[in-house]
């Protein structure tokens, strides 16, 4: 018989956690079909992957290309290795354990996975209700546990490294592709997997575009440069925007500057528990309309942060999320101006006990800014 291996503590406490939200919903069997979740789940950071939760087992559905992979990253689950479907190898392992019903992720299951499944359990030789069900896992994972707030630290620590080798080195005549490759390259090099997500290099005016790609723009002398990155570290995640500012500062760029920036800081020394994440946004807002901005910021003021870059735990004026500890959100407020430019600050943020903890600490005073 083979040795049971058992569950790393951290994992066998989320999983405990979970299986305690399925059972005051009355969900002996519960299919986790969103990536980011088997991985926090699990462990495995491998793709076209499903875990199926009972109160007894952990079964990982996954495919020949993965085996090793499972072996090596979790052997505690119990791995199906599927000849076809994600949905026929869920059938077969319904039907054999006699499992009576099953729940999936509301969140995450296509319409076109719902039918693969409800075909699948139709052939399972006994009658099995199905349902889908929403916020089972999302609530674990907004707060996060220890393991995920080293992780998340040292995906800000090797995005910060990063940005100031790049920094060092930046000079007029570089394009904002040219930049934002070197950047990816300089966090790979300190141990990042990859990039957050795309990065982000805005080059003078472009700056007024909140999510612009780089193109072929250039540096140029006494003009502004926005850049919003981040490094994912084993899977979590950090997201920082810098302005960098090349011989003399743009009289209304600077006007900006000094507004987001307040309104920054005044947003990140609210936050604590208890908070919601309206009025966290209000504050920020406030500041920039009494500025005479306030149809120049857009977006939120921020999001949560973690295994996704943009986590279901939001910062907006839409926002009904009671701040709790162990959430980490961003904090970016921002001001947009066609034609002119734009001028964005973003810091990660833990929500503490008795407070909060800013993860990052690259300097964002405008003197800082400067090249």
């Amino acid at each position: 018989m083979a040795l049971q291996i058992q569950w790393p503590p951290y994992l066998a406490k989320r999983l405990e956690a979970l299986r305690a939200a399925q059972r005051k919903k009355h969900l002996p069997a519960l299919l986790v079909n969103y990536g980011p979740d088997v991985s926090y789940l699990t462990g495995f950071e491998g793709d076209d992957s499903w875990i199926l939760v009972t109160p007894e087992s952990v079964w990982l559905l996954t495919d020949s290309r993965y085996s090793q992979q499972v072996s090596r990253q979790c052997p505690w689950v119990r791995m199906v290795v599927r000849k076809k479907g994600l949905a026929e190898a869920l059938g077969r392992i319904i039907g054999r354990s006699r499992l009576g019903s099953l729940a999936a992720q509301e969140e995450s299951l296509t319409v076109r996975e719902e039918r693969s499944l409800r075909t699948a359990l139709g052939k399972c030789g006994h009658q099995v209700e199905f349902k889908t069900v929403a916020g089972l896992v999302v609530p674990l994972r907004n707060r996060k546990d220890a393991v995920e707030i080293k992780l998340i630290e040292q995906a800000v620590a090797v995005a910060q490294h990063g940005f100031e080798k790049l920094k060092a080195g930046l000079h007029t005549g570089m394009s904002e592709n040219e930049i934002a490759a070197l950047l990816v390259y300089e966090m790979r090099r300190r141990g990042a997997e990859d990039a957050s997500f795309e990065t982000i290099v805005a080059a003078g005016a472009n700056g007024s575009l909140p999510h612009y790609r780089p193109g072929n723009v250039r540096l140029e002398n006494n003009s502004a440069l926005l850049i919003d990155w981040g490094a994912r570290v084993e899977g979590y995640r950090s997201d920082l925007t810098r302005m960098i500012f090349v011989g003399q500062v743009p009289r209304k760029i600077k006007e900006i500057y000094q507004v987001v920036r307040e309104a920054q800081q005044a947003a990140i020394a609210a936050i604590k528990p208890g908070l919601t994440g309206r009025e966290v946004d209000k504050i920020a807002r406030n500041i920039i309309k009494k500025a005479g901005y306030g149809d120049a910021f857009g977006h939120g003021l921020g999001h949560g942060i973690g295994r996704d870059i943009h986590e279901p735990l939001s910062l907006s004026p839409r926002s009904t999320v009671i701040l709790e500890a162990g959430m980490t959100v961003t904090v970016e407020p921002g001001i947009y101006l066609p034609g002119i430019g734009g001028v964005r600050i973003e810091d990660d943020v833990l929500v503490t006990p008795d407070g909060h903890r800013v993860l990052s600490t690259l300097p964002n005073d405008i003197g800082s800014a400067r090249l």
